[in-house]
């Protein structure tokens, strides 16, 4: 009896234990898993569109440009770029996450919707670009919350749950929107405006508004974080690689299947559900090792991997393919909750949500440019030099940042 009555007096001490029982209490961990699935909605929301982008985009519009095509996908990451780091720091300014989440989720489902309307390419484009600024607000806050609520020797592991919903939402997303698509071009931009208007009633019900220890003074003291901590680029890098990476595969990828390979949606999105499924069952396992090894290890070892296979996803054909896929998305699960968990290792308490921001601005960037760089050098060189050309970036990063990488590991660990 007497070592229940103790159990929660050692709870709330935890932090100051070896080897805690626990991460966070009980009703904490829920939020957690509630942030998790509420960052599935989202990506898979988002995520339905991509195997039919050929149907929807490049033939509704009569392009014959894979670039031009691309800047569907460019012009909504340009979005996130200028905004993640803005709605981070009013965030940490306001000492609120869940109102910026709610209000992502709303936003988004209504210019999801309003997708459908667009009259010609400029229209879609212009409104792409506003529902990118709703998609990054409530994915960068959702990011932000799990920095607010885990314990910081744990943010791998709490990087990971989010990072599981976000993958395994890409990777059901894509072969979905190929099904759907595959009856309608439209049928998946209607379908994820449904799942966005659910998730924000999941959020408005489930959600706290966590009381936050501190908070930056002005908007201008939350982004001087960047220039107070430079070692936080490091995370950077490699969240713009990644995201770099990820720009082919949502653009690039599929637009080879079908154009290379004959495939169909249905069919392109089975191939990128390959990837993307391992990818978001390795999240949570790999980012607790990031908890006890420290980051270095698996961003560096994860970084080579993951170039080698991007490489060879442009030389291997199908079947095989499907085993290239597979592998892929278990190195790629080495490098974001490292990644991510470093950029909270690095964060002033005060200025988490601009310390992600920053994080979703460079991996934004890298998603943003993706997409149109993929595009170009398949147009002009093919789908192999293409995919060669971002797995070879992604080596180089590694290689580069390596000397600094270990350095901080040293101070951080």
């Amino acid at each position: 009896m007497e070592k229940r009555e103790q159990w929660p007096e050692r709870l709330s001490n935890i932090i100051s234990e070896p080897e805690p029982p626990q991460v966070i209490n009980e009703e904490s961990y829920r939020e957690i898993y509630v942030i998790g699935f509420l960052t599935f909605l989202l990506m898979f929301s988002v995520t339905l569109i991509y195997p039919v982008q050929e149907e929807f985009v490049m033939e509704r519009f009569n392009l014959k440009s894979l670039a031009e095509t691309s800047l569907f996908v460019t012009v909504n990451l340009a979005a996130y770029v200028i905004f993640s780091l803005l709605w981070g720091s009013i965030s940490d300014r306001m000492g609120k996450r869940k109102i910026f989440i709610l209000a992502g989720f709303l936003g988004n489902s209504i210019f999801i919707f309003s997708l459908t309307l667009a009259p010609d390419l400029s229209v879609l484009l212009a409104l792409r670009f506003i529902e990118g600024t709703f998609t990054i607000m409530a994915f960068a806050l959702l990011m932000t919350s799990v920095l607010d609520i885990v314990r910081q020797r744990h943010y791998g592991r709490g990087m990971g749950i989010l990072g599981m919903g976000m993958a395994l939402g890409n990777g059901l997303g894509a072969p979905v929107g190929g099904k759907v698509g595959a009856i309608n071009p439209l049928y998946p931009l209607y379908f994820g405006s449904f799942m966005l208007l659910l998730g924000a009633l999941i959020a408005l019900i489930f959600l706290k508004e966590k009381k936050l220890e501190s908070r930056p003074a002005s908007l201008k003291d939350a982004l001087l974080l960047l220039r107070e901590e430079k070692r936080i680029f490091v995370p950077y890098a490699f969240s713009f690689v990644e995201r770099f990476t990820v720009g082919f595969f949502v653009s690039v990828f599929p637009l080879m299947l079908g154009m290379r390979y004959g495939m169909g949606p249905e069919s392109r999105g089975i191939y990128m559900m390959a990837f993307l499924i391992p990818f978001a069952l390795f999240q949570y396992p790999l980012g607790a090792i990031s908890d006890r090894i420290g980051r270095a290890t698996p961003l560096i070892i994860g970084s080579i991997l993951y170039g080698i296979y991007v490489i060879s996803v442009g030389i291997v054909a199908p079947p095989a393919l499907v085993i290239v896929m597979l592998l892929g998305g278990i190195v790629g699960a080495l490098m974001y909750p490292p990644s991510a968990a470093l950029a909270g290792d690095l964060a002033n308490p005060a200025k988490r949500g601009t310390a992600i921001g920053g994080f979703n601005l460079f991996g934004s960037l890298g998603f943003a440019v993706g997409p149109f760089i993929g595009g170009l050098i398949a147009d002009r060189y093919g789908f192999q030099a293409s995919f060669a050309v971002a797995g070879l970036t992604v080596i180089a990063i590694a290689l580069v940042f390596l000397p600094l990488l270990i350095g901080i590991s040293r101070k951080t660990d």
